[in-house]
C-alpha cells in the first residue's frame, strides 16, 4: 500500500517538539498549571539551558500551530493541550516513512534491525500484531 504525505500534518521543529513533549508529559501527570516557569522547574536537565524568553516563544509558536491553547491562571499563561500525542506520533511516523524512505517500510525495518534498534522481541511482537490484524 502506497501512502501519500499528509498535507494537513504540521511537523514541529525539534525545539518546539521538545517543549510539546514536556507539556504532554506534564498533562499526563495531571499538572493543571503548565507554563514556562513550571516547565523549566520540572525539567531542568532537558530545557534548563534555555532562556525563559525562548521557552515563552516556543510555547507561543505551539499555540499558533494549534497544539495548545493558553489560559490565564493568575499571572501565568497556562498551556491546555489540544493536539493528541499519539495522533501526532502516528502522523509523524507516516510522514517520516513517506519522505525519508519514500514509503519503503521494508527498508525502514531493515535499517532499524541493522542498527540494533529493533530487537528480536520487538520483531516477535510485530509478527503477532500483524497476524492478529490479518485475522
Amino acid at each position: 500500500m502506497i501512502r501519500q504525505r499528509n498535507k494537513n500534518f504540521t511537523k514541529l521543529p525539534e525545539s518546539e517538539l521538545q517543549i510539546m513533549q514536556l507539556i504532554w508529559d506534564m498533562d499526563r501527570q495531571g499538572v493543571k498549571d503548565i507554563h514556562a516557569g513550571a516547565l523549566m522547574s520540572a525539567y531542568p536537565d532537558e530545557i534548563g539551558h534555555l532562556a525563559l524568553t525562548t521557552v515563552l516563544t516556543l510555547i507561543s509558536r505551539l499555540q499558533n500551530k494549534d497544539f495548545i491553547r493558553l489560559e490565564k491562571h493568575g499571572r501565568a499563561n497556562c498551556a491546555i493541550v489540544i493536539a493528541d500525542e499519539n495522533e501526532y506520533k502516528r502522523k509523524a511516523a507516516a510522514d517520516f516513512v513517506a519522505t525519508v524512505y519514500q514509503n519503503n517500510t521494508r527498508g525502514l525495518i531493515c535499517a532499524l534491525c541493522s542498527e540494533g534498534i529493533l530487537a528480536e522481541e520487538d520483531l516477535a511482537e510485530l509478527r503477532r500484531e500483524i497476524e492478529s490484524d490479518i485475522k
